[in-house]
C-alpha cells in the first residue's frame, strides 16, 4: 500500500510540473506570437523611434519617418562593421541631401556604435534614453523575425516606457502564425535573461552606458 501510495503521489506531482511547463511553454509561445505583431499603424507613432540594426531596410525605414516627419528623431543603435555600416560614411551610403545630413550634427539622428547583439542594442537605446527626456513610449523598427526578442529586450530596458512596434519589410512575406524554432529559442533565453538587471546581461556594455 505504501509503495502504491508513493507512486501515486511521485505521478501527482510529475504531472504537476509537467502541466506547469506545458503552460509556462504555452504562455511564451502566445508572448512571442503578440510580439511578433505591429502596433496598429493607423495611431500616431511615437516621436522617438529607435532602430535596431541589422538589414538596411530597417534604416531605410526610419529615415522615411523622419523624411515625413512621422518621427522628430530616430536613434539607430549598431552602426557599425558588422552590421555593414560606418558611422563617417552613413549620410553618403543612404543617399542623404546635405540638410538631412546636417540631421546626425543637430541630433535628429543619433548613430551608435556599440552595439553587436539585441542585449547590446537594448542596452545601448535604453542608455541614450536615460539621459533624455523621458518620453512616454518610442517606436521600435526591426524586422518581424526578430521583433519579438528585440521588443520584449527594449521593453524590459527601458521600462516604465512603452514600446510600439512597426516592422520593416513587406508584412505579406512573413508568417507571424508559422514558428521559427531557433527564433523562438532564441526570444525565450532573451525572455529569461532579461528579468535580471540590465547590469547582468551578457554582452559588452556601450561606451554610452559608461558615460551616466
Amino acid at each position: 500500500m505504501r509503495l502504491i501510495s508513493y507512486t501515486i503521489v511521485l505521478a501527482y506531482r510529475l504531472l504537476s510540473i509537467v502541466g506547469a511547463a506545458a503552460l509556462f511553454l504555452a504562455f511564451l509561445l502566445f508572448t512571442f506570437m503578440y510580439r511578433t505583431n505591429e502596433y496598429e499603424t493607423r495611431v500616431a507613432l511615437p516621436p522617438t523611434a529607435i532602430v535596431f540594426t541589422g538589414d538596411f531596410d530597417r534604416i531605410h525605414l526610419g529615415l522615411e519617418l523622419l523624411v515625413s516627419e512621422q518621427v522628430e528623431r530616430v536613434f539607430i543603435t549598431g552602426v557599425n562593421g558588422d552590421a555593414g555600416l560606418k558611422t563617417d560614411r552613413f549620410a553618403k551610403q543612404f543617399g542623404l541631401n546635405p540638410d538631412q545630413a546636417s540631421w546626425i550634427t543637430s541630433g535628429k539622428i543619433v548613430l551608435a556604435p556599440d552595439a553587436h547583439t539585441t542585449f547590446e542594442n537594448a542596452l545601448e537605446a535604453a542608455c541614450w534614453l536615460d539621459n533624455q527626456r523621458q518620453p512616454d513610449a518610442v517606436t521600435l523598427i526591426t524586422s518581424p523575425e526578430h521583433m519579438a526578442r528585440a521588443s520584449i529586450a527594449l521593453q524590459r530596458g527601458i521600462a516604465p516606457v512603452n514600446v510600439f512596434r512597426l516592422a520593416a519589410g513587406d508584412p505579406k512575406n512573413h508568417d507571424r502564425f508559422k514558428i521559427d524554432l531557433v527564433e523562438f529559442s532564441k526570444f525565450t533565453a532573451t525572455w529569461v535573461v532579461t528579468l535580471l538587471p540590465r547590469a547582468l546581461w551578457p554582452g559588452n556594455k556601450p561606451r554610452i552606458c559608461e558615460n551616466r
